[in-house]
């Protein structure tokens, strides 16, 4: 397939597949599902080709719960760990503590672990779910997969392999060609005015 073959295609669903390594790189794949009929790979910026892919088993489906998310405050005096961890240990200490712990089994819990706000947080992968591709960007680095530009502005993008514990291993997207270039600069290319339309 190649890459023009993409435009005017919806995206039903993508998955990920994210492998860690404590102290050493994440690696992430995705696949993205067009028209719920087939699934691609979002090429590298060197390629014309799209590469149609096999859903692998371990692959999660991101677009299983795209309800917002909660995000839970504790800490509310924002002591540091050190601070934390010397109250712990001296109410653990304590001899009330100690009976609590032999007669119910209960230990000392502080309540600086526990939330005392919730928020929600807008998932935004909704606005990935049944877009229209529009448009392929890509920047002039062999190394980095492409963009693909969505009827909403969306962009997404793959990235293979990153540091552990960043979190950028999958999928990664923008909300605009603005967001886009602000991180990578305005050298990009365009699948449409390669194509002279669009």
């Amino acid at each position: 397939m190649k890459i023009n073959d993409i435009i005017g295609k919806t995206v039903t669903s993508i998955y990920s597949s994210v492998t860690t390594e404590v102290g050493g790189l994440d690696t992430g794949e995705c696949f993205i599902e067009l028209d719920n009929k087939f699934i691609i790979d979002i090429p590298f910026s060197f390629s014309d080709d799209v590469w149609q892919k096999t859903l692998k088993q371990n692959a999660v489906n991101l677009f299983a719960d795209l309800s917002d998310y909660p995000v839970y405050h504790i800490n509310k005096e924002e002591k540091t760990i050190a601070e934390l961890a010397e109250k712990y240990q001296r109410k653990r200490r304590n001899v009330f503590s100690r009976l609590r712990k032999i007669i119910f089994g209960q230990d000392v819990v502080l309540k600086e672990y526990k939330p005392y706000k919730v928020e929600y947080r807008e998932n935004e992968l909704k606005y990935l779910k049944d877009r229209k591709i529009v448009d392929f960007i890509w920047y002039d680095d062999y190394t980095e997969k492409g963009f693909i530009l969505l009827d909403n502005e969306y962009l997404i993008t793959e990235t293979t392999i990153a540091p552990h514990g960043t979190g950028l291993a999958g999928l990664n997207y923008y909300k605009s060609m603005n967001d886009l270039t602000k991180e990578k600069g305005n050298e990009y290319f365009r699948l449409s005015d390669k194509m002279g339309c669009c």
